[in-house]
């Protein structure tokens, strides 16, 4: 034990005089496959063969990197959120996506853990609501919404206020505001702080959906955004519960959005009156928890 201890001394030491000479590099640009390689020389694959010890080699190198981490912390003053617990809150977060292959999940933790020492996230106090409350992420249309979808959106959102509370209380990610085309890009300037672009947009959008426990989609028009987000959160993001509200006169034509139940937990409400969601909300917001359903009931349609 002497020698490993050694080992990590010295390499903390040496981590911190690198950073307290203030050492900086470029920053690399990473791709999913660039993670991949470098993991899969962190944590090589079993071989099968007796005495191979790759699994306890990288329980030890993961060990020495959160050693590292907090070491990072320890001499940069603190950042926002402890690395460890935001680790650990990624892991529990990418464990839900049923989709991804384990490879595919470690390529995305390496990354988002690269993008959280360039640029610390806000307190994971903050994130994390009360024990039993709800993250919702609530995709409506924005570009395509005129006046009319925008009073539907309304309704719906009446509708889902009634629930809040009723068992669980409601932390609202995406707010709880019927927008259309032309508002929500002043929301989101007022909301973040930040100019609205495709890019700052679609990045506070996913950093949004990596924390829903449930996604609401309430289709009052067409909307290519939709389709992006609810891909993004299926195959990348937390495949957590995913709930369609659909408006008759907004109908599901695209077939890919259609029957998503082997991939992911979905229920589909139709309705042409928002009143008529109200049983549906009831039945579906008492079966959840957080990240997912504590029962999983047949597809339902409103006023079936």
């Amino acid at each position: 034990m002497g020698s490993t201890d050694q080992f990590h001394s010295r390499a903390a030491a040496e981590l911190l005089q690198r950073l307290a000479r203030g050492e900086v590099r470029p920053p690399a640009r990473w791709t999913p496959a660039d993670a991949a390689r470098l993991l899969e020389r962190v944590q090589p694959a079993h071989s099968g063969h007796p005495g191979d010890q790759s699994r306890e080699r990288g329980q030890l190198a993961a060990a020495f990197l959160a050693g590292v981490a907090q070491g990072h912390e320890e001499a940069d003053a603190g950042p926002a959120a402890s690395y460890v617990s935001m680790a650990l809150q990624a892991a529990r977060t990418l464990l839900k996506n049923r989709a991804a292959t384990q490879a595919d999940r470690a390529s995305h933790a390496f990354l988002a853990g690269l993008r959280a020492a360039r640029a610390p996230a806000v307190p994971t106090s903050l994130d994390e609501p009360a024990p039993g409350d709800l993250r919702l992420f609530v995709r409506q249309p924005f570009t395509e919404s005129g006046e009319t979808q925008q009073g539907v959106v309304a309704s719906v959102l009446d509708r889902l206020r009634a629930r809040d509370g009723r068992p669980h209380a409601f932390r609202y990610l995406t707010g709880c505001r019927a927008e259309s085309a032309d508002t929500f890009r002043t929301s989101f300037e007022r909301e973040t702080g930040a100019a609205f672009t495709p890019e700052t947009f679609r990045a506070h959008r996913l950093r949004q959906l990596d924390q829903a426990d449930v996604f609401v989609n309430i289709r009052a028009g067409m909307s290519e955004s939709s389709a992006f987000e609810l891909s993004y959160h299926v195959f990348r993001g937390a495949c957590t519960p995913i709930l369609f509200l659909v408006w008759k006169q907004a109908p599901i034509k695209t077939t890919l959005l259609k029957d998503l139940g082997s991939l992911c937990d979905v229920t589909y409400l139709e309705f042409d009156d928002p009143a008529e969601l109200d049983a549906p909300l009831a039945d579906f917001f008492r079966s959840c928890e957080r990240g997912r359903r504590s029962a999983r009931p047949a597809l339902a349609r409103a006023g079936a």
